[in-house]
Formats: structure tokens, sequence, C-alpha cells
């Protein structure tokens, strides 16, 4: 396994989007799913009606008990099938941004991406204007259409409003080729493409309110969400600061996580290449310093020195005012960037 990192100037064509016009994005985009086309950039038509159908038709509930069989059930891997090397990087950008790298460069079949998910509302809060990663993937995909259908209304969306508080369930929706054909800005594709989304809650564990308990459940739940991708053999995964926004899930505990099952002998075969899309400055850090980092004996006291340099950035923004504006403006956009997507950063949490 090995890992690098991409500098931030990859999300540097991010726009800023009211909420308003968000709103809009996601009217249109359902009304795009509705009626099954779309006319590109360039004039032409471009149909979704056989993408959606094969996605909503072949979306599936993976229930507790059907996750446990699934794991007993695995085949040991052919040796002929055994990845040898894993490519883990930490990127500054969006979810979307690293599905549309992953599928042009390894094929779209082989991408897996993680939709960190509301437990109570198919799509976020994506209709009222909401942001956070959800949104952004339903706003631009027909990921809500695969997520309202009447089987998974009940069987996740109702099963996890009436369970515990803040845990919610280890259930999971899975979702293949999913046709993706906006951008993170709303604008249309000249063409869709498509990837596998696995829907799954991240605990809250503000709610909780028990570091190793929703310790415990996170590393459960990832371990699942791990699973599922390897049985349906999606080998390029798109993964992230997994519900280290308001749901208050502590980044570095969650990379330690991820980094723990990813080096396990369960997975350490499994993937080729894996993506950490995070578009928030301190988490970016955080998981980088966990992926390059040899000896973890010493990663608390690394990310201490992380913590205080970026304290020390802070202060250097506030005494940003006195410079010029356009020089600010640049300085910045690193900084604004990064509200732009990380699960449930905004107040407006769906799941409350």
């Amino acid at each position: 396994m090995s890992c690098t990192s991409i500098d931030c100037e990859d999300a540097s064509f991010l726009v800023s989007i009211p909420r308003p016009e968000r709103a809009k994005i996601g009217q249109n985009t359902l009304a795009t799913l509705k009626t099954g086309w779309y006319e590109s950039p360039d004039g032409q038509r471009v149909n979704l009606e056989d993408d959606i159908k094969f996605c909503n038709d072949n979306s599936k509930l993976y229930t507790e008990d059907g996750l446990q069989n699934m794991e007993k059930s695995i085949p040991i891997t052919d040796e002929s099938d055994i990845i040898s090397y894993t490519k883990i990087e930490i990127r500054y950008c969006t979810t979307l941004q690293a599905a549309r790298f992953l599928a042009a460069e390894v094929g779209e079949d082989h991408v897996g991406v993680l939709n960190f998910a509301s437990a109570k509302n198919p799509g976020g809060g994506f209709l009222k204007g909401a942001q956070a990663q959800e949104e952004s993937l339903a706003r631009s995909s027909s990921l809500y259409l695969a997520e309202t259908q009447s089987r998974f209304m009940g069987g996740y969306y109702h099963y996890n409003r009436e369970g515990p508080k803040g845990i919610y369930s280890h259930r999971m929706i899975y979702s293949p080729r999913v046709p993706i054909f906006k951008d993170d800005n709303g604008k249309l594709l000249s063409s869709p493409y498509h990837v596998a989304i696995v829907t799954a809650p991240a605990p809250n564990a503000g709610v909780i309110n028990n570091a190793k308990e929703s310790g415990n459940i996170m590393t459960e739940r990832v371990k699942h969400v791990l699973n599922v991708f390897k049985t349906n053999k999606h080998d390029s995964l798109v993964l992230g600061a997994y519900g280290c926004g308001v749901f208050k899930n502590d980044p570095l505990d969650v990379a330690l996580i991820f980094r723990q099952h990813l080096e396990s002998k369960e997975f350490q075969h499994s993937f080729k290449r894996i993506i950490f899309a995070i578009l928030n400055e301190e988490m970016y850090q955080i998981f980088k310093q966990v992926f390059e980092t040899n000896d973890l004996s010493t990663i608390h006291e690394q990310i201490a020195t992380l913590s205080l340099d970026h304290g020390v950035q802070k202060q250097s923004t506030n005494n940003n005012r006195n410079k010029p504006k356009k020089r600010r403006r640049t300085e910045n956009r690193r900084q604004n960037n990064s509200s732009n997507e990380v699960q449930n950063q905004t107040n407006d949490n769906p799941d409350e």
C-alpha cells in the first residue's frame, strides 16, 4: 500500500452557489429524471431511461443478516485475482471529481463511491438546497430515484427512523451504474458517466456521546461498506471524511479505522485504487498524515502539532482582512472551498 496527496488547486473551479439556487438545481435534476433525457451543452439529446431502469432494478438492500451472510460466503480469492498493490490517494477535491477521474482512469464498472448518507431522508436535503456530500451526489445523478423505491423507503429509511437515535443501523443500499450527468456546479455534462454507489449512514457521534461506542460502530460499519464493494467487484473506491461534519466523528479516528481495515488480511488484496476525496483543509491534512505515516505510535503527537499549526493559520486568516481584496481572495480560496462538501457540514442536518 502506498499513499500520495494532491494539492488543493484541484478544487479551485468550485463556485459558491446560494441555497435557493442549489434547490433549483435539485428540482431541475428531478424534472430531468422524470422526463428521462436532457439536452447536452452541444445540443444533443442524451437519453437516461435505460440507465435509470438498470440502476433501479439492480439496486439492493443489505440488511444486518444479509451483510453477515454475505461476509460468510465471500469466496476465497483466486490467486489470479489477488491485488498485490493498493494505491491510496488523499485528494483535496469533491467526491464527483474523484469519481469522474477514476471512471476515466480505470473504467466505470470498477468504481465504487461511498455516499455519506442520511439515515432518514433520501437525498438528504438536496431538494431544499442543503449542501453536503449526499446532496451533491443527488443533485448530479439518478441516485435519488434509486433511493426512493418503496422497498428502500420501508427497509432502510423507516427502519432507521424507528431505531436507536444517532446509532442508525448497518443497513445499506447498493446501487450499480448510477448515471452522473451534472458537475459540482450543477452544469450538465456532454454525456453521463456511471459508478456504483453504496448509501450508508455514519453513526452520529454527537448524539451517541460515547467515543468508545461510536468508534466501535464506525469500525463495524466501515468493514461492511468495504465488503459490499468487494463482493460486487469494485476495486477502485472513492471514500472520504465519513461522518466528520456535524455527526462529530473525530477525523483522526475515522482515518485510523479506514487504514486499519485496508491493511487487514480481509482487505489488503481487495482494492487497486482508493481516493479519499476531502474538501476540508484540516481533515485533509489529518488523513494525509495518517496514511503517509509509517509509525502510527506517534500519530497523536503529529496531529496535535497539525492542530496547533492550523490554529496559527486561522489567526493568519483573521489578519488577512487588512490585505488587498484580490490577494485576500486568492489566499482564502482553499478555506472557502472547504465548506462545500463534508458529511452534513452545514447546520441543516436532515437527520436531526
